[in-house]
């Protein structure tokens, strides 16, 4: 199984005071336990460094990109421009939503890796046909 993971279960990850970090958590240490392979974009590390930066300190966005950057088994991937032309696509499509760009990214990338399931808490990629881990 690949899971798709988008910059909020990063942040949840890396920061104490969220909300989410339990849940986050449990979900990571069955990843460890079991046979899924991580994938995330570009756009979803400049969006998570600024999260984490913004939200938790600067000292923790660093040991997080360090991490990210530098794993063999958490395969970061470009936004190319074909993908960001998609997601543009997606992103006129869906005037009732308020997606974010970065999220239309995410989007465009899954379905051209016909993934289906996103380690998330972002109801959005419910709203868009993805399910949600």
């Amino acid at each position: 199984m690949t899971l798709f993971v988008d910059s909020s279960a990063w942040y949840a990850l890396n920061d104490r005071s969220d909300h989410h970090r339990t849940a986050a958590l449990e979900k990571m240490t069955r990843i460890s336990a079991g046979q899924v392979a991580l994938v995330t974009s570009d756009y979803v590390l400049d969006e998570s460094l600024t999260l984490i930066s913004t939200l938790a300190n600067h000292q923790t966005a660093v040991a997080f990109g360090d991490m990210l950057i530098k794993s063999t088994s958490i395969q970061l991937l470009p936004v190319t421009e074909e993908l960001r032309q998609s997601a543009f696509d997606i992103f006129k499509k869906y005037t009732d939503k308020n997606l974010s760009f970065t999220d239309c990214t995410s989007f465009a990338l899954m379905k051209r890796m016909k993934l289906k399931t996103a380690f998330t808490f972002d109801d959005h990629f419910r709203q868009v046909g993805f399910e949600i881990w």
